[in-house]
């Protein structure tokens, strides 16, 4: 049996530690293996990759917010059709936290690893974490974006066409995980966004303090990202990212190269990041409603 098409348990939830950094790094060697190329949009490479997280988000007992009852949201740009996968844990009230990645890279040899199989790992290592601690307050979704690499396609998608289960404008934060395996490089992960009038500010900076040998840079804004397009509708976000200067956008960027001990790390800030945030009792949606910060600026 090809190791691509191995069957999904009925429940994972409780298969491991959600941030254990052997079961990141075995998911990231799936997503990033020369089974998959790169998981380039448009390509069996890409369909095969949907195909695995789409099960992996049923497992987790995520709902499925997608097209038809699924997990895809299907577009197309030019000649190229993919998707972006999308799935929810139900809170108590209305608003919603997103936690989102893209899952697509490059292809034609270029394996993606960290840009952004690591990503798409974490991301579902939240998922896991969220259904372990129980119902959150406020619902939590978890989108995987396609077409990232051909400029922010399916994130954009995604903000013209919300699912009718997930509205937008109850939208409260927005968390972006994009190449979190290198921070060994510049010994830094930023988290671009957090600046101190922001919601996610004061529960960033405890989370720094109590993983106080990580350097986390809070603050700064980027455009470079699928945030970019929750931040034009005044969503607040924070964008987690470890610089790659030797392997972004090169055929180094393969699985054996990551560090996996901070990737779990910062996967773990992450997940408790988008729980704090969640279970917050501040109004985040007026907030939001007052929120005129500019993007990438």
């Amino acid at each position: 049996m090809s190791r691509v098409a191995a069957a999904a348990p009925d429940s994972c939830i409780d298969d491991g530690k959600p941030y254990d950094p052997d079961a990141l790094r075995a998911r990231i060697e799936l997503l990033a293996s020369k089974d998959l190329d790169g998981r380039l949009a448009g390509t069996d490479h890409d369909l095969a990759a949907r195909r695995l997280l789409a099960a992996r988000m049923k497992c987790l007992g995520l709902t499925p917010a997608g097209r038809d009852g699924g997990f895809e949201q299907p577009f197309v740009y030019g000649d190229t059709h993919t998707a972006n996968l999308v799935g929810f844990i139900q809170g108590t009230t209305d608003d919603i936290v997103i936690v989102g990645a893209h899952h697509d890279h490059l292809g034609d040899g270029h394996l993606g690893a960290n840009d952004n199989a690591s990503g798409t790992a974490a991301l579902l290592a939240v998922a896991q974490a969220v259904q372990q601690a129980g119902k959150p307050k406020r619902t939590i979704a978890f989108i995987l974006f396609g077409g990232e690499e051909a400029g922010l396609v399916g994130s954009h998608f995604y903000v013209e066409h919300p699912p009718a289960a997930l509205p937008l404008a109850n939208v409260v934060e927005y968390i972006n995980l994009d190449m979190l395996g290198s921070y060994s490089a510049k010994k830094a992960v930023y988290a671009f966004g957090a600046g101190g009038k922001q919601p996610a500010h004061d529960a960033l900076a405890k989370l720094a303090k109590a993983h106080g040998k990580l350097n986390i840079g809070i603050g700064g804004s980027s455009d470079r990202g699928d945030q970019l397009y929750f931040c034009e509708q005044h969503i607040p976000y924070v964008f987690f990212w470890t610089p790659d200067p030797r392997c972004y956008h090169e055929k180094c960027d393969t699985a054996d190269k990551l560090d996996y001990p901070h990737l779990a790390e910062i996967a773990e800030i992450a997940g408790d990041l988008a729980r704090a945030l969640a279970d917050s009792d501040a109004d985040l949606a007026a907030f939001r409603a007052k929120r005129r910060t500019a993007c990438g600026s």
